[in-house]
């Protein structure tokens, strides 16, 4: 299982939680198998990309506090939060039209996908159609009617 670049080995986290609800006194589930290490199941990208907007759109929401730094990095996070706590209201004034305009981003988004998927079945159900006419003998051509000669044109060719 991967979660943004980095590799979770899914059986040990399993195992750490059963093991966390069992010191909580929680009886365990039973044994459960882990995704199987082959290939991942198919994500729908719409459904996907909504739900990716979805979480990302109020953007004065902050992220979980992380540091790559050892040690000193303990003192950052904490000057992250301090900034956070006493600096967010100006943090959501400066970031309120982003928010804004994340959120018609995603419902423009939401429109656009659900007309895809209409589109989609629509090409579905035409192409269905036309394989049923393909299918499907032609019905018999009728001789072309010759045109009818007017007088003139009737005197005209046998004089010819």
């Amino acid at each position: 299982m991967k979660l943004l670049g980095r590799d979770i080995p899914a059986r040990e986290l399993l195992a750490r939680i059963e093991e966390r609800l069992r010191t909580r006194g929680l009886p365990s589930s039973e044994p459960v198998d882990g995704p199987s290490p082959g290939v991942e199941p198919r994500v729908e990208p719409l459904a996907f990309n909504l739900q990716a907007l979805e979480e990302h759109a109020d953007s004065t929401r902050p992220l979980p506090p992380h540091t790559h730094r050892g040690g000193a990095g303990q003192l950052v996070l904490v000057a992250k939060w301090a900034f956070r706590q006493t600096c967010q209201v100006f943090i959501n004034e400066t970031l309120g039209r982003q928010r804004a305009f994340n959120g018609h981003v995603r419902d423009s988004y939401a429109q656009l996908s659900a007309e895809v998927i209409r589109l989609r079945a629509e090409v579905e159900t035409l192409r269905a159609a036309q394989a049923a006419s393909e299918t499907q003998p032609p019905p018999p051509a009728e001789a072309p009617a010759r045109p009818r000669r007017t007088a003139k044109q009737g005197k005209a060719a046998d004089e010819k």
